[in-house]
């Protein structure tokens, strides 16, 4: 009997143990084939270095869309980063945002208002619906970050130089029409209500390409790298620029997500090397929004 039980339990053993190994196998091989599908690193910087950076836009973009990034091992991230041109690497986001006419999206930001201020350790977590033909949108400073409670509603075919808003906190019962480019509102950002969303980030990146092209200076990334944070991979774009002014930044660095369109984080430094714009995106829900999205009367919003 106790021989018997022995056989058994061996047997059971022997299962488990062949199943679990066949599951093993089955990921290399899943993995092996993911690889293989996009080509060896050395393969895929020679086909990427000969597309033209419309033919080098469509090729990543598909891979995005198709899951093929989140497969594709660090050395062949690392090839296809280091061989598409600037504007193939932001394609994507870009033709994201110009299909998506309305979206939603929730942004953590920090920034330096002026040089000899530092950066805030808090950042302002704000919820952000957005409209771009006219440009409509309204904002509100969330609970567990700075300004909380504050919300602005702006609508350009309304009026464009001018935005609804009130503060947070206890007193925030009085809403107020003001200036986006005023007083009060320059005293918490150095934006106006119209430079919220990536669609602003690509304008900026693309205007300090602009000015490197116009100066022959390199408009390649200074740097790219895979950068990994809570689990998930991105990839890190870095650019150096002359110098601020006339460029936005000193230097930007930028996260962008293997899994879908998007920037996940941008870092702005100055000409000291001192951050003083960090921006992450936590999310982007693409979607129709409700009829009442941008009215005052929404018994969401505290006007």
């Amino acid at each position: 009997m106790k021989r018997n039980r022995i056989r058994r339990w061996c047997a059971v053993v022997f299962t488990v143990v062949s199943a679990a190994m066949g599951m093993l196998c089955g990921i290399s091989a899943a993995t092996a084939a993911d690889e293989a599908a996009l080509g060896a690193p050395d393969e895929l910087r020679s086909r990427l270095s000969a597309m033209v950076p419309a033919a080098q836009c469509d090729w990543f973009a598909k891979s995005i869309s198709q899951n093929q990034l989140t497969q594709a091992s660090d050395a062949q991230l690392l090839a296809i980063l280091q061989s598409l041109e600037s504007s193939a690497l932001f394609c994507p986001v870009k033709r994201m945002i110009d299909q998506t006419p309305e979206y939603e999206f929730l942004m953590l930001r920090r920034e330096r208002l002026n040089e000899s201020d530092t950066l805030p350790d808090v950042p302002e977590r704000m919820f952000v619906r957005m409209r771009h033909e006219p440009l409509t949108l309204y904002a509100r400073w969330e609970k567990d970050g700075a300004r909380a409670g504050q919300e602005v509603l702006y609508d350009a075919s309304k009026d464009s130089k001018k935005m609804l808003a009130h503060v947070g906190g206890l007193f925030g019962v009085v809403s107020m029409n003001v200036a986006i480019d005023g007083a009060i509102a320059r005293a918490q950002s150095r934006h106006t209500v119209r430079n919220l969303g990536m669609g602003f980030i690509l304008a900026q990146l693309e205007s300090d390409l602009e000015r490197s092209r116009a100066r022959n200076v390199s408009t390649r990334p200074a740097s790219v790298k895979v950068a990994r944070d809570a689990g998930r991979r991105y990839a890190e774009v870095v650019y150096d620029n002359p110098g601020m002014p006339p460029y936005y930044a000193k230097q930007t660095r930028f996260w962008l997500d293997l899994r879908e369109p998007l920037i996940r984080m941008v870092e702005s430094r100055d000409n000291n090397g001192e951050v003083f714009e960090h921006i992450v995106f936590e999310s982007l829900e693409r979607k129709k929004l409700a009829p009442n999205a941008f009215d005052a009367k929404n018994p969401e919003y505290r006007f």
